[in-house]
């Protein structure tokens, strides 16, 4: 096939640049090859407490070994004095996240930000490798606990905003927003993770690598 569309294409003039039919064929085979490169390497936005610090070093420093997937994470990749909000809202934007469930974890506004930012996905389930450190996760009475936390944690917003001019409380009303947003997500999320066969934690990213060249 490729022999008979080089010699149809010799002898014909296309444009003043043209030269041969070989030229285009070895261009098109060129420009394929390079879209399927380009197409096979994969974004992964390292999620994570810095309580976690030690486990999110090891997952990064393998998968940044690999030479189809870059890691997108808090220490590389927010610029000095550029927003860290922007860059948790990019979760979205990778091809998978790695989060590392821990109690700070669940605890912390900023990761579960990130949470509920990936969770808009529509297909988030299958594009999320949990990393298991508070195996509370999988007693749905621990799911109640985290439940009510955020709960606490809105109300204790909501009645120190309270005391303010709504007009002097504008970043604090978008803040209460996000909580509530958490205290909502929450407990499907926890149901989502504890529904999955989550590796052990020593072999984690071993186990991340494959799922992602299994996909």
């Amino acid at each position: 096939m490729g022999q008979q569309i080089t010699s149809n294409l010799q002898g014909i003039t296309i444009g003043s640049n043209y030269t041969e039919g070989n030229s285009i064929i070895d261009y098109f085979n060129h420009s394929m090859e390079e879209n399927v490169k380009h197409n096979n390497n994969k974004t992964i936005f390292l999620s994570y407490n810095w309580h976690d610090r030690q486990i999110a070093d090891r997952i990064d420093k393998h998968l940044s070994t690999l030479s189809n997937i870059t890691v997108k994470r808090d220490i590389h990749d927010i610029g000095t004095w550029k927003s860290i909000r922007e860059f948790m809202k990019s979760i979205r934007n990778q091809d998978y996240a790695v989060l590392i469930v821990s109690d700070y974890y669940l605890k912390s506004k900023n990761c579960m930000f990130e949470v509920t930012e990936i969770m808009k996905e529509q297909e988030y389930k299958d594009r999320i490798f949990s990393v298991v450190v508070e195996h509370g996760i999988y007693d749905s009475l621990k799911h109640v606990e985290y439940i009510k936390y955020w709960q606490q944690e809105c109300d204790k917003l909501e009645a120190a905003i309270k005391e303010l001019n709504l007009e002097n409380a504008t970043e604090q009303i978008i803040t209460l927003k996000n909580y509530k947003s958490i205290a909502f997500s929450i407990g499907e999320f926890l149901s989502v993770v504890a529904n999955k066969n989550n590796p052990d934690i020593q072999e984690i990213e071993i186990q991340i690598e494959k799922a992602i060249l299994e996909n």
